[in-house]
């Protein structure tokens, strides 16, 4: 009942907004902040969390929210669309292997600094310097840095269920694909319905930093090599696409990996249809615990276990961010709005769970742990990571409550990568960015998915991203890089 009373309360607040304003509220005119969230999927709940939204920052500063939740596959497609011709986009997610450093050279994205300095004093405080510096450009900041674990590593992700269903043991020394091979046997042998194999062709168990342009990047697993690396031509790298070309040839990665649409491997991932994956990892079995919460098979229970150890690099601090376009026409009321992402929990929650009572409820208190409502379609579609500041959210009930601690631990005493806090700036590349990407669009994933032959496929792609310049690319980059790490 309480909860209930919480609820009409705030919907009243929505009525009465413009007597409830502090002072200076008033005096703002009325905004629509259009706020583009990368999500899962589009949520049936969305006006209902957008009116307890509104109910919210509307006594604060005169604000409305429009939400528009777009999916992985139709992101680029629709905020590329919107931003090219001028539309008004007031928020958005970038990050360093999000379009940031091509979004700076479109254009796309407003410099940040006075506006930090002026309406988000707070969550500078708390992101600290560390994520306040290390995700700017030049001394410029183009997205204020979700405040999160700092230092992430990679490694695989299992469906335990299974793996205790058929007495596996577990080997968590293992680093590639055909480590499990003959557990994937097994899946392939008894589970007809279970993909052994779930990839949509990333390769977070490999220890290769990538950030600045068109698969180039280091080897990490040595942190102080500054050797800089063309993925595809890297030992390392083009060792485990062999070992995936052997899984697809012994039918333990779908046929249609190759060909689904972006959706397709988040879809799996809540569905819980499949065996072994890869994924960017988070301490306490944090990623497993999130997956879990977020999937529509609650039956399933995963695990993880990570193939290289924790390293800052750039992308680390530039991670998850969230930028004003260059078409906002209020950036400063979208400032206010996100700074009060990061220091209200009450928002916070409210995009990150949804309302109470309607999409989770609530069962403990100090600390709030909350369970989502069945059958909800808001919590599996939401990415908490890129909400402002994940430190705030309630904690689910399958995850440890020492998560926070955790996550914290990853910003203290973690080593650094020689490159951290480099960027390449693409500004007189783009075009060249754009043709090798393009060239290599038809090879890339269907080598990181097995589907080609691996020797073949690699001369292709190869023959295609030079013919497109990217030699020229690759030596612009290796003389910026060589500059700036002499000059640390």
């Amino acid at each position: 009942m309480k909860r209930l009373v919480s609820l009409a309360v705030a919907l009243l607040m929505a009525l009465s907004f413009a007597v409830a304003m502090p002072a200076g509220a008033e005096d703002l005119e009325p905004y629509v902040i259009d706020y583009y969230m990368l999500t899962n999927s589009v949520s049936s709940e969305l006006s209902t969390v957008v009116e307890a939204i509104d109910a919210l920052i509307q006594p604060k500063f005169n604000a409305t929210l429009n939400l528009r939740m777009i999916t992985w596959g139709d992101w680029f497609n629709i905020v590329n669309r919107d931003l090219n011709a001028g539309e008004k986009v007031d928020l958005l997610l970038t990050a360093d292997w999000w379009q940031f450093m091509t979004g700076i050279a479109s254009n796309y994205f407003l410099p940040l600094n006075d506006l930090m300095a002026e309406y988000a004093q707070e969550t500078m405080e708390q992101l600290g310097e560390i994520f306040v510096v290390g995700s700017q450009v030049g001394g410029i900041n183009y997205g204020v840095p979700t405040d999160k674990e700092l230092a992430v590593n990679g490694g695989f992700l299992y469906n335990k269920t299974l793996a205790d269903k058929y007495g596996m043991e577990i080997d968590e020394t293992w680093t590639s694909y055909a480590d499990w091979e003959p557990l994937l046997q097994i899946i392939k042998d008894n589970e007809p319905n279970v993909m052994p194999i779930c990839t949509d062709g990333s390769l977070y168990h490999v220890n290769f930093i990538s950030y600045t342009a068109c698969d180039i990047g280091w080897n990490a697993n040595n942190p102080d090599d500054p050797t800089l690396y063309y993925a595809w031509e890297a030992p390392f790298y083009t060792d485990e696409l062999h070992a995936i070309r052997d899984m697809y040839l012994k039918e333990f990665i779908p046929r249609d990996a190759v060909s689904a649409e972006t959706d397709y491997y988040n879809n799996h991932l809540q569905l819980g249809d499949f065996f072994l994956t890869t994924q960017p990892l988070k301490p306490g079995k944090g990623k497993s615990t999130e997956l879990m919460s977020a999937a529509i098979n609650k039956e399933v229970v995963y695990d993880e276990f990570d193939t290289y150890p924790l390293l800052v690099n750039t992308t680390h601090c530039g991670g998850s961010m969230l930028a004003i376009g260059s078409t906002s026409e209020d950036p400063e009321r979208v400032m206010m709005f996100i700074n009060e992402m990061h220091v209200n929990p009450d928002l916070t929650n409210l995009l990150a769970w949804g309302v109470e009572g309607v999409t989770y409820t609530v069962v403990s208190e100090n600390p709030t742990i909350v369970e989502p409502i069945e059958g909800n379609s808001w919590t599996g579609a939401v990415l908490v990571w890129t909400l402002g500041n994940v430190f705030n959210v309630h904690l689910a009930s399958n995850e440890p409550l020492d998560k926070y601690p955790l996550l914290a631990a990853t910003k203290v005493g973690i080593p650094g990568h020689v490159a951290n806090g480099y960027r390449f700036a693409t500004d007189d590349w783009i075009d060249t960015i754009t043709a090798v990407n393009s060239s290599m669009d038809e090879f890339a994933r269907p080598l990181r998915v097995g589907a080609l032959d691996t020797d073949e496929g690699l001369a292709k792609l190869i023959a295609s991203a030079e013919a497109a310049g990217f030699r020229d690319l690759y030596a612009a980059i290796e003389a910026d890089f060589t500059a700036w790490y002499g000059a640390k």
